[in-house]
């Protein structure tokens, strides 16, 4: 796995590191390493691509699937302190839902951004519909005059 982009909205990546640059030198180290390799061949059903992920921030002692903050029927993937991590690396409409859930804990002070994990180029995934960096960041932009919530969106390929 490596890091092929980013895409920092509302400076989500200053307050990071600022904030709790140990975190973010995790989540860079993690997703750089080069044994952290996706098993595609496992990719059914398509949650087994975010389960791979989660598993390789267990030995920093990241929670997995912890409750919204403010919706107990929303699960981040990952969360550390009060930073929350959203794993998507499937369908690119999956990302309202984080959307939401983002903005439902920002409003409340809960968190001080987002973090999201995206593909860097679908086609490395097997499927032009995965969710990528390109079109994460179109549709935060869509919404920038209500989506006010800073998210640092890391694009990854296998």
């Amino acid at each position: 796995m490596r890091i092929v982009g980013e895409f920092n909205y509302r400076n989500a990546k200053e307050i990071l590191e600022k904030k709790t640059p140990k975190i973010l030198n995790e989540i860079f180290e993690i997703l750089n390493n080069p044994n952290n390799k996706i098993d595609l061949m496992t990719i059914k059903p398509q949650r087994n691509l975010s389960t791979q992920v989660q598993s390789w921030f267990e030995v920093k002692k990241w929670e997995k699937e912890k409750s919204s903050f403010s919706i107990k029927g929303l699960k981040y993937d990952l969360v550390k302190e009060d930073v929350v991590i959203e794993i998507e690396l499937g369908h690119q409409r999956l990302v309202y839902a984080d959307f939401f859930e983002f903005m439902a804990d920002y409003s409340k002070n809960y968190i001080s951004l987002g973090i999201m994990i995206v593909t860097g180029d679908p086609n490395k995934f097997g499927h032009t519909w995965h969710n990528s960096l390109d079109s994460t960041k179109r549709k935060i932009l869509a919404i920038k005059e209500t989506f006010l919530v800073p998210v640092l969106v890391i694009a990854v390929d296998p």
